[in-house]
């Protein structure tokens, strides 16, 4: 199993989809479909994903998460089978087509989370114009400088032309864009 963090979800995460890129740009601005194939179905990027990093995948809303990855043991102990309640979280993951909708509500859901990696995945024109506005909001809370330190905070852009991804891990001074 390897080690997750900012670096290594980027890094898997871009060797997934382009594997399964002419799928992906074939619905690419079909919002609904888009979403299901990230998140949502048997064979979702996030389900390549969880396995990669030996985690399991809830791809309900969990409390508005959109999905999380979990070890079996952050499962609450005692409870009936087939259900989910957590009292750990991995990763909280969030996935959002639309920029114009207000990546500030994902960042601030994401914050509150209790979590070991927060993940947002999106689709602007371009970062310089959202980056500046996402570290303020983060700057500004009490556990700033701790996500700073531990690296734990996650922007993946993705852009259909010539399909690019950038990824971005939250610094107390500026993004740092994962350029590995």
């Amino acid at each position: 199993m390897e080690q997750i963090n900012g670096k290594t979800f980027f890094r898997e995460w871009v060797n997934i989809v382009t594997e399964r890129k002419k799928e992906m740009l074939s619905i690419w601005s079909e919002n609904k479909k888009l979403t299901t194939f990230v998140k949502g179905s048997d064979n979702s990027i996030i389900s390549e994903l969880s396995k990669k990093f030996d985690l399991l995948s809830y791809e309900q809303d969990y409390y508005s998460i959109d999905t999380i990855l979990y070890k079996k043991s952050d499962l609450t102990p005692g409870i009936k089978e087939n259900t989910f309640w957590f009292r750990d979280i991995t990763v909280a993951f969030e996935h959002e087509n639309s920029v114009s909708s207000g990546l500030y509500q994902e960042v601030s859901h994401l914050l509150i989370t209790n979590c070991k990696l927060k993940v947002l995945v999106s689709y602007p024109d371009y970062a310089e114009k959202e980056l500046p506005y996402l570290h303020e909001i983060i700057k500004g809370t009490r556990h700033s400088k701790e996500i700073s330190e531990k690296e734990n905070f996650l922007i993946i852009f993705g852009y259909y032309n010539h399909f690019e991804w950038e990824g971005y891990i939250y610094n107390e001074n500026e993004w740092k864009k994962i350029t590995e």
